[in-house]
């Protein structure tokens, strides 16, 4: 588990720390307050700097342009272009003592960092051959984990990446760096898993102890369900069915709400996450709030069972309220934390409320969001 984190310089957080995580984080704040931010910098970090794993969050938060596929040298290249320049703070990559750098000192130490180079002379990357001719370089991104030799990356005077046989190849952290547990390793945003990941995550769980954590999870909101199958139709959820109580053939899932689609993401990567991290972003998204205290025991249970880290976010009252109800219940108290981020001009800090501070707080009435 990771204990502590600081976060300089990426997005919002100019320099930020935090402390005494817990195995089970609910995080709160404003808009724009860094959430979200939180999330992707723990991503980033604990998949140990592999570059992928940066172009998904880009990607994710709609930080690139896509041109048309061409040919160059009979290979056909499709023009994606990643904008890094808002993963620094300020906006600005020319700020070349403001390098990104998100670390853990507690337990395992674990630390990243990610710095714009101005262009050289001559840049002698590997890939930029691979760059279309006459495009302009700014210099190179620098990717350093641990330590372990960096990772250079051009970077277009636009401030885009990409595009590049470096990363075109698919695997990039494998040159460099240690893969690690990132299978382990599942984050959430507001939108479900795609039916073809969550095939793939219900082939390790089918006819394992953990199909039935699954199953319990949808009876939070249909008590009725007896049995889950996936089908070869690769649609999107339309390949799921449910076996009910009483009813003499399969129920599609995409016919029981996004509710049903929801609690299924959310069980089906936290029994994925053994030994790792799981990340949901706006976890009550689609969840009726008289459901969600379940969905908590659930995740405290599944965290505690797994030796699963969890982080997630929240702007509803429903689900810091059904979030304490669960802790108090649990026989592990020290199970989960609420930390509320609060930004004051340029700086953001983080306030921790205990189980015992969180139970006073929502039996006052007391704003804690």
């Amino acid at each position: 588990m990771l204990r502590d984190l600081t976060i300089q310089n990426y997005r919002c957080f100019k320099d930020f720390r935090i402390d005494d995580l817990a195995r089970v984080n609910l995080i709160v704040g404003q808009n724009n307050s860094g959430k979200t931010t939180f999330l992707e910098a723990i991503y980033l970090l604990v998949n140990e700097g592999n570059i992928q794993f940066l172009l998904e969050v880009l990607n994710s938060r709609g930080e690139l342009t896509v041109e048309p596929s061409r040919q160059r040298n009979g290979e056909v290249v499709s023009g994606h272009h990643y904008q890094i320049l808002h993963i620094f703070y300020g906006h600005q990559l020319n700020n070349f003592d403001g390098a990104i750098h998100i670390r853990s000192t507690k337990e395992h130490p674990l630390s990243l960092k990610i710095q714009p180079n101005p262009i050289a002379q001559q840049l002698a990357l590997p890939g930029l051959e691979d760059l279309v001719l006459g495009e302009d370089l700014f210099g190179e991104l620098v990717v350093s984990y641990g330590q372990y030799t960096q990772i250079k990356i051009p970077i277009r005077t636009d401030g885009t990446i990409g595009d590049s046989r470096y990363l075109r190849l698919g695997n990039t952290s494998k040159l460099v760096f240690p893969i690690g547990s990132s299978n382990q390793n599942y984050f959430l945003t507001t939108t479900n898993i795609s039916f073809a990941r969550l095939s793939v995550l219900w082939d390790r769980i089918t006819l394992t102890p953990k199909e039935q954590s699954v199953v319990e999870a949808l009876q939070i909101l249909e008590p009725d369900v007896e049995r889950i199958s996936f089908t070869s139709r690769q649609t999107s959820n339309s390949g799921i069915l449910l076996k009910l109580r009483g009813q003499p053939h399969p129920v599609p899932l995409g016919s029981m709400g996004d509710g049903m689609g929801r609690i299924l993401s959310i069980a089906m990567a936290a029994v994925s996450s053994e030994n790792g991290f799981l990340w949901v972003d706006e976890i009550d998204t689609g969840l009726y709030y008289q459901t969600q205290t379940d969905m908590w025991r659930l995740i405290f249970e599944t965290a505690q069972r797994l030796n699963v880290q969890v982080f997630a976010t929240t702007h509803s009252w429903d689900c810091i309220a059904a979030f304490q109800e669960a802790l108090e219940q649990s026989e592990y108290s020290s199970v989960g934390k609420l930390f509320r981020l609060s930004r004051r001009g340029e700086d953001i800090g983080a306030v921790e409320y205990t189980p015992d501070e969180l139970s006073v707080a929502v039996r006052q009435s007391i704003e804690v969001r």
